[in-house]
């Protein structure tokens, strides 16, 4: 080996030896740098990562809002407009829980966004949605538990709403949050409050015109609700029933009205079939059934009671063929109010 060929291993260790103590430094010539990331995957507990990725409680929080959440603004009406204004008030921004987005709603709106550091625009969107709502959970009380509480039984789930988050308010939520795929821990967090939001309630300005809805509760299908809506205001609220307990919506004659928008065929007074007195004809309905299984359709569906063909009472129960049913009395309260409106010809019955 001549003494040329021995300089230059000497200085091709030397540089290598400098390369290593340069790489431990940090002190990496560019092409060290790309050497560097190239071998970054392989060990990423070496490698610095965004705040948000060192930090998964600040990831979590950052998912939750990407959830959808109804938008309200002036001129919603409804139940999850009252909720808002519940929340708005337990956060100590008043707000009349009437269920209408007025101007003072939208003041009280703002006056949070600006305490929040978010556009003071006066619309509930997604981030308000996420800074206003509160965990509630066993031994909460406030306006937070009530606006819970109201969309429970909105939902079908009923919980007393007197602000109290009791035993009974748990299993409303347990068995909301089962119906909804949700862990059942009986706690109303972001994932249960976003579900109780999203619930089917229409958030947009509402139709003019009367409409029917009938509300289930899962619970108790003889204790569910029908209700008259007169341009998005309550008109009546009256006690309902549907099937014959069944919650099964193929269950022909014993399950419960199929879930949908309905629209209203005609009405009797003195109607002479199975179903005789005071009834309302629904048009038929396709059900839900169970993924791969075949679904029915749903026919011969009415609203209510038990009379006799001249609307003489008959009652008996809240349980019925399939259709929804209301004592005699309340069916003719019905008729009334309906007749003074002189029975719109739009008129529609919405199931959820």
């Amino acid at each position: 080996m001549n003494a040329k060929y021995r300089s230059t291993l000497r200085i091709t260790a030397a540089t290598a030896a400098s390369a290593g103590i340069l790489s431990v430094l940090g002190l990496t010539t560019p092409a060290g740098t790309a050497a560097a990331h190239d071998v970054g995957p392989t060990h990423p507990g070496h490698v610095a990562k965004p705040l948000n990725a060192a930090h998964p409680g600040k990831k979590a929080v950052g998912a939750s809002h990407a959830r959808h959440w109804p938008t309200l603004r002036s001129g919603s009406r409804g139940p999850v407009v009252r909720a808002a204004q519940h929340l708005l008030t337990a956060r100590g921004y008043t707000a009349k829980a009437d269920g209408v987005f007025g101007s003072r709603t939208a003041a009280a709106v703002k006056a949070f966004q600006r305490q929040h550091h978010l556009n003071p625009d006066g619309v509930m969107g997604t981030s308000t949605w996420n800074a206003v709502i509160v965990t509630v959970r066993s031994g909460s009380h406030g306006h937070a538990v009530t606006a819970a509480q109201q969309l429970l039984t909105e939902r079908g789930h009923t919980a007393t709403r007197d602000g109290v988050f009791g035993s009974r308010t748990t299993a409303a939520v347990k068995a909301f949050q089962r119906q909804h795929h949700l862990n059942p821990d009986g706690v109303v967090g972001p994932a249960t409050w976003n579900a109780l939001a999203n619930g089917g309630t229409s958030t947009k300005p509402a139709p003019r015109g009367y409409v029917l809805k009938f509300t289930k509760n899962w619970n108790a299908p003889a204790n569910s609700k029908l209700a008259l809506y007169r341009d998005g205001r309550l008109v009546k609220r009256y006690r309902a029933g549907s099937g014959m307990g069944s919650t099964n919506e193929c269950a022909r004659n014993v399950g419960w009205l199929p879930s949908g928008t309905y629209k209203v065929l005609g009405h009797q007074t003195n109607r002479d079939t199975k179903i005789k007195g005071y009834a309302i004809r629904l048009a038929d309905m396709p059900c839900h059934t169970k993924r791969g299984k075949r679904g029915i359709t749903r026919g011969d569906l009415f609203i209510h009671s038990n009379m006799t063909k001249d609307g003489e009472s008959r009652w008996g129960s809240y349980k019925s063929n399939g259709c929804i049913k209301l004592t005699p009395a309340d069916i003719k309260n019905l008729f009334a109010r309906l007749n003074h409106a002189h029975w719109p010809k739009n008129l529609t019955l919405r199931v959820s």
